[in-house]
């Protein structure tokens, strides 16, 4: 975004016109009434066919993942929970916005109610339990962050040069920095901190210059 919109992109960034997005990301956000017993904070279902679920993603005919890998977190946190219920962060694989039209009416309803029925099968039904339920789709994601399509990995991850393709921390602006997982070191947690800490420690370089 900042390159797309806001600055020219340099000359030793244009590689990046080239580089293919990551895939997307759609969100539940349930609150729940009651207690899971045996769930913990990360808890992952994988699905009985794991390559039809990149199919739907990075196929020619992309959609909405039938059958997903359902990721959720359940923090142990009364923080974000009142007592005695539960906050779940549900996240599914999903083709990017522009892949798939997330502002279809009806669609992301529709598919978080098939998400619903998924951890059903699996062996957690929390239908009955609802007493909050909100979605985040590739749409709202590219809407929020300027991410391409709602890329939530900023550029694919894809080959063994794909980390080189990332803009660096220090931008061709002097004091602007770029921090976070379209940035280096790349998407995911670990890295976005990483990111954090290397940039931090290019801002505190520049104070002494």
């Amino acid at each position: 975004m900042l390159y797309r919109d806001l600055l020219p992109l340099p000359r030793e960034l244009r590689k990046l016109r080239r580089a293919s997005r990551s895939l997307s990301g759609f969100v539940l956000l349930l609150g729940l009434s009651g207690r899971t017993l045996g769930l913990g904070h990360h808890t992952v279902l994988f699905p009985e066919n794991y390559d039809a679920e990149f199919d739907a993603v990075f196929g020619p005919a992309a959609r909405p993942v039938p059958d997903p890998t359902l990721y959720i977190s359940n923090p142990a946190d009364d923080t974000v929970r009142p007592p005695g219920q539960e906050a779940w962060f549900v996240l599914v694989n999903a083709p990017r916005q522009g892949q798939v039209n997330w502002r279809e009416p009806g669609l992301a309803d529709r598919y978080a109610e098939r998400l619903l029925a998924k951890l059903a099968d699996r062996g957690l039904d929390v239908r009955d339990r609802l007493r909050f339920a909100k979605t985040i789709t590739p749409a709202d994601l590219q809407d929020r962050t300027g991410a391409v399509g709602g890329a939530i990995y900023g550029t694919s991850s894809n080959g063994a040069r794909a980390a080189f393709l990332r803009p660096a921390n220090k931008s061709v602006v002097p004091g602007l920095f770029l921090v976070g997982g379209s940035s280096h070191p790349g998407g995911g947690l670990p890295l976005v901190l990483l990111s954090a800490q290397l940039t931090a420690g290019l801002v505190g370089s520049e104070k002494h210059r």
